[in-house]
């Protein structure tokens, strides 16, 4: 406890980096990356509607198609950045809970970001590397006795859905790449028929699912951070050059 005392703590609590810009900046992803997404689901249901009908013209599959293509590409571009920018954030999340002089937190900044990359443990230490920070964040001198939120859980439900039904519609499309190289060219219209129809059908689920999960993590987001500032500006309050 290396900082200066404040009076009804005993502790002062200071950024060791400050995450305002970085909090911004991510919740401007998540909502460009949400509507992205919205697009998406509207270009997957126009998709649906076509091959429903049964019969459509050329033209039209093929303009659906490219608009489909380039908002895959922005979806893409979207997903790199905010995930980039997420990993980023946590790391920062985690480091300022060190610096707020919490004792007996079991995961390190590197590890609150590295778990997500390691098979198996990346289903539920993530989650877990998030609780302690929402819990840190919320009272560092007794972090362990303070409650978690129904928001986490939430928000790593939706994740792991999400996260499934890309992997499957990813599958989907590989089995297609495999299938499109057959000779017989029947075999190749009729399941490629079929992988239109439910590769959209899972892409409408996932673009349904990520929905709430888009939304969950902005709240998910703006809360750690506002309890981190609050911590950050009662202690300036208490100060001496921080009251009026």
């Amino acid at each position: 406890m290396s900082q200066i005392e404040n009076t009804l703590s005993g502790q002062e609590y200071h950024y060791i980096k400050d995450p305002t810009s970085l909090t911004k900046f991510l919740k401007t992803m998540l909502w460009i990356s949400l509507g992205i997404n919205l697009l998406s689901l509207l270009f997957d249901n126009m998709q649906m509607t076509l091959l429903s009908a049964g019969s459509f013209s050329q033209a039209q599959d093929e303009s659906n198609e490219a608009r489909r293509q380039i908002v895959a590409l922005l979806y893409l571009g979207a997903f790199i950045v905010t995930g980039i920018t997420f990993l980023k954030w946590i790391y920062r999340a985690n480091l300022n809970c060190h610096g707020f002089g919490a004792q007996g937190m079991k995961f390190s900044p590197g590890w609150s970001i590295g778990y997500y990359f390691i098979p198996l443990l990346n289903l539920y230490l993530p989650y877990e590397a998030m609780k302690e920070i929402w819990k840190v964040s919320r009272n560092p001198s007794d972090w362990q006795n303070e409650m978690g939120s129904p928001l986490l859980g939430w928000w790593w439900a939706l994740w792991l859905i999400s996260n499934f039904l890309a992997y499957l519609l990813f599958r989907m499309s590989m089995k297609a790449y495999t299938i499109s190289s057959v000779q017989d060219s029947t075999i190749v219209s009729i399941y490629l028929g079929s992988y239109l129809q439910d590769s959209t059908t899972v892409s409408i689920y996932l673009g349904v699912i990520n929905i709430p999960l888009y939304l969950v993590a902005i709240s998910l987001v703006s809360a750690v951070f506002a309890r981190q500032e609050n911590l950050v500006k009662s202690t300036f309050n208490k100060t001496p050059h921080g009251g009026k």
